[in-house]
């Protein structure tokens, strides 16, 4: 009876009461100090949407965002030939109306837009064949112009190769799908001809152009086509060596046509 009687006198002293009023307001302020921090951390209660950007230019971001409290970022740029430069093909977060998630304001967004250009590093095909030069260029994506050259020493074989009338570098990167300029020596037998522009036009309008003439001849190559009327109505959507005003061929020379049945078909 008497530690309870001791144990009583203790808790309704002054002193059991003032710690007991001082731990209660501590753990308080603890308690009411971290929920305001960390509700105004995680932005407590707010819900942003986010917009759908994706199929849209990366220039209209700003636009689409709006007066929304967030922000983006574009990781990266990925080749793609067949949609237009800049076109949005990836967000995180996804879009509000397709995930049902909303975020918080200064989220990043972050995209991967489109290019529809890409650089490929440019063999080396000086001293080599020009059949030989034309096929390692075209594996790379690389289109050619070639002009032939009167030599005893070199026929057949690259003398040069150019870029925009500069010499090609060890190591270095075009634009892929650009003209490499190749000067090639053989002894013509013959008149040097103009090379027509193919561009566009169907097998059999192509051989069209060469009906009667035996100065240059035709090799075609075809992408795509499934079937013969697939073939048959096909285009050309590239060459070589290319047309262009200047440009001219010995006799007898070849033309390589490739046709894809799709509008702008690349071959790969």
């Amino acid at each position: 009876m008497g530690f309870f009687k001791k144990l009583g006198n203790f808790i309704i002293s002054r002193k059991f009461i003032i710690n007991f009023l001082l731990f209660g307001l501590v753990w308080f302020l603890i308690i009411w100090g971290g929920t305001t921090y960390f509700g105004s951390y995680t932005r407590h209660g707010e819900s942003i949407e986010v917009p759908n950007l994706l199929n849209n230019n990366v220039n209209d971001i700003s636009t689409l965002i709006g007066d929304r409290d967030i922000k983006y970022e574009i990781l990266d740029s990925i080749y793609n030939p067949d949609l237009v430069e800049g076109t949005i093909i990836y967000q995180n977060p996804m879009p509000t109306d397709s995930s049902g998630l909303s975020v918080k304001s200064d989220r990043v967004i972050r995209v991967r837009v489109s290019k529809r250009s890409r650089l490929v590093m440019v063999p080396v095909v000086v001293s080599k064949s020009h059949r030989f030069a034309e096929a390692v260029l075209m594996t790379k994506g690389l289109r050619t112009r070639v002009n032939f050259v009167p030599s005893n020493e070199d026929q057949g074989s690259v003398i040069s190769q150019k870029f925009k009338g500069k010499d090609i570098t060890t190591g270095q990167q075009v634009p892929i799908n650009s003209v490499i300029e190749l000067t090639v020596g053989k002894r013509t037998q013959g008149e040097m001809v103009g090379i027509p522009n193919l561009n566009g036009l169907t097998i059999n309008e192509a051989q069209e152009r060469f009906l009667g003439s035996s100065s240059l001849r035709l090799y075609p190559v075809y992408s795509g086509c499934e079937t013969s009327k697939d073939s048959l109505n096909a285009r050309v959507i590239r060459q070589t060596p290319v047309a262009s005003d200047s440009s001219k061929i010995p006799e007898g020379s070849t033309i390589t046509i490739f046709l894809s049945p799709n509008e702008g078909g690349l071959i790969n």
